[in-house]
C-alpha cells in the first residue's frame, strides 16, 4: 500500500467529516427576557437571557433566531445615523421572534422631536420580525424619515403576526414602511397610524 495514498485518503476523509458537521451544526438561538437576573452575553439560554433586545441581537450572526419573552420593551436601541433611534435594529438576516405573541410581547418606541423619536424597529434584507406590538414609535429626520413602527430595506425583509399602533411617520409609512407584511403567518394588523399605515408593503 502507497503510504503518501494512506495519508491524502485520511485527508479527505477528515475534510469531509469536518463539512458534514459544520452543515449539520444547528443555528444558535439567543434570548431575552425583560426580568433576567444574570444577563450573560452571548445569551445563549434562559437563565442568561439579555434584558433588552438590542442587546441579544447584536451578538446574533445570520440565520439565528432571537427569542423574546413577555413584556414592555420601551429601552435600548440603536441611533441610525441621523435619523433618530431604532429600539431595536436588525442589520444580520435573522428571525426574532416572541414566544407567545403580540398581546403580551411589546416594542415601544418614543414621540419625540427630531432625533429624540424612536422607531420601534429596523429590519435588513431578509430578516424576520414575529410576534409583536409595536407601539408608540415615529420615525425621525434626516435619511430615513419613514416607517414609524417599521422601517424595512427591502420587501424581502418580512413582518408577521404583528400588530401596529399608534405609530407617527415624518414622511410616509406610520405603521410600516416597506417589506413583507403578513407573509409567513396571519396577517399583521395596523390601528390608529398617522399618515399612511403602510408604504411599499406586500399585503397590507
Amino acid at each position: 500500500m502507497n503510504p503518501n495514498q494512506t495519508i491524502s485518503e485520511t485527508l479527505v476523509a477528515f475534510v469531509l467529516l469536518l463539512v458534514i458537521s459544520v452543515t449539520t451544526t444547528p443555528a444558535t438561538t439567543r434570548y431575552v427576557d425583560l426580568n433576567s437576573a444574570s444577563p450573560t452575553s452571548p445569551y445563549t439560554s434562559w437563565p442568561t437571557a439579555a434584558t433588552n433586545i438590542q442587546d441579544a441581537v447584536d451578538v446574533a450572526t445570520n440565520g439565528e433566531t432571537v427569542l423574546v419573552t413577555n413584556g414592555v420593551y420601551a429601552t435600548g436601541g440603536q441611533k441610525w445615523f441621523d435619523s433618530g433611534t431604532n429600539r431595536v435594529t436588525v442589520t444580520n438576516s435573522l428571525i426574532l421572534q416572541s414566544v407567545n405573541g403580540p398581546s403580551v410581547t411589546v416594542i415601544q418606541g418614543n414621540h419625540g422631536s427630531e432625533t429624540n423619536a424612536a422607531r420601534c424597529a429596523l429590519l435588513t434584507t431578509s430578516a424576520v420580525l414575529s410576534g409583536f406590538t409595536l407601539t408608540n414609535g415615529q420615525s425621525g429626520i434626516g435619511n430615513y424619515p419613514q416607517g414609524g413602527g417599521v422601517y424595512c430595506y427591502s420587501l424581502s425583509a418580512i413582518i408577521s403576526n404583528c400588530v401596529l399602533v399608534g405609530n407617527l411617520a415624518n414622511d410616509s409609512g406610520g405603521g410600516a414602511y416597506r417589506g413583507d407584511v403578513g407573509k409567513l403567518y396571519p396577517q399583521s394588523k395596523f390601528r390608529d397610524e398617522q399618515r399612511r399605515r403602510c408604504i411599499q408593503c406586500h399585503a397590507c
